[in-house]
């Protein structure tokens, strides 16, 4: 185990060639990244629970894969539960930090690979029992973002945990494989930053200036079409605002995706086969304007559209 004083030093130098961490992660000595702010992780939280209560396995034997994993908490905690886990991240500076973590509390079942997450394959990573796509999908532009889920299913052997923004105001349209999604594009970067600038902003994309935000129905369409038996959204544990009073954001969701096999139904056949699509507006559980629930008039849009697909 490294020193208490290699440690020290470690993180000083890191900081000043890196930059502050993103997450405030222990080391031994008593030493955290982020000084112990005290700050309960509720997303990581709500993300271990769900990996270790859809696994098939104990996740001590299983293989996670974390993309887009910034300075490493989520892969370091995995590895603390016992799994063999791998982070993948972009920057240099994030990968970094994670490499000085992951030598400093000496996991053996961790490794970091500096990649892009649209780089990712069956053929050079191999296959997975979990993977976790935590605040990365929303960072990516079309057509990329639809390689990068159905390369994840590819290889996922059973769960893909997707934590992401989605679109409440959809304005735009965009098309894969004669399929229509609704969303809205979001501004990742200025066209007149450089590929420093780019690179110095840890919460945004890597190059893309804009990226693409499904709605919630588009987004289970789309792991639906990509071959998913079955999505639900994780309600509890819930992630609020990390602890606080309040909402952090109203757009703010976790996906459970399980590639499973599709069960044949006996008593109605009629029933094999058949796919279908949330219609858009469908799933809204909130009003888009204030995040209260849903009003009168919102309700009875709901019932009029679906009295017609009846």
């Amino acid at each position: 185990m490294k020193s208490k004083e290699e440690i020290s030093r470690g993180l000083s130098e890191h900081v000043q060639k890196h930059g502050e961490w993103v997450y405030d992660i222990p080391l031994p000595h008593g030493f955290w990244t982020r000084g112990n702010e005290g700050l309960p992780h509720t997303r990581l939280k709500r993300i271990l629970q769900v990996a270790s209560d859809t696994s098939l396995k104990p996740l001590s034997e299983c293989r996670v894969l974390d993309l887009g994993c910034l300075d490493g908490l989520f892969s370091i905690e995995f590895a603390l539960q016992g799994a063999h886990a791998t982070g993948v991240e972009v920057r240099e500076a994030n990968y970094r930090k994670a490499e000085f973590a992951r030598a400093a509390l000496e996991l053996e079942t961790l490794q970091f690979v500096r990649d892009d997450v649209r780089n990712i394959s069956l053929e050079a990573y191999g296959s997975y029992d979990i993977v976790i796509c935590s605040g990365i999908l929303y960072h990516l532009p079309t057509p990329d973002v639809f390689h990068v889920v159905e390369t994840m299913y590819a290889m996922t052997n059973r769960v893909l945990i997707i934590d992401t923004h989605i679109s409440l105001s959809p304005s735009a349209t965009t098309s894969h494989k004669k399929k229509t999604y609704h969303g809205h594009f979001n501004t990742e970067h200025s066209l007149t930053d450089t590929p420093e600038e780019k690179e110095r902003k840890p919460l945004a994309s890597i190059d893309n200036n804009t990226s693409f935000w499904f709605t919630r129905p588009s987004l289970v369409n789309l792991l639906s079409h990509t071959g998913f038996t079955s999505v639900y959204e994780c309600f509890d544990p819930p992630h609020l605002n990390f602890g606080r009073p309040g909402l952090e954001h109203l757009n703010r969701c976790t996906f459970l995706a399980i590639r499973g096999r599709q069960a044949e139904l006996h008593t109605s056949p009629a029933s094999n086969g058949l796919q279908e699509d949330w219609p858009e507006e469908s799933l809204a559980y909130c009003d888009q304007r204030n995040g209260k629930a849903n009003s009168k008039s919102s309700i009875s849009k709901i019932k009029q559209m679906f009295s017609k697909i009846i």
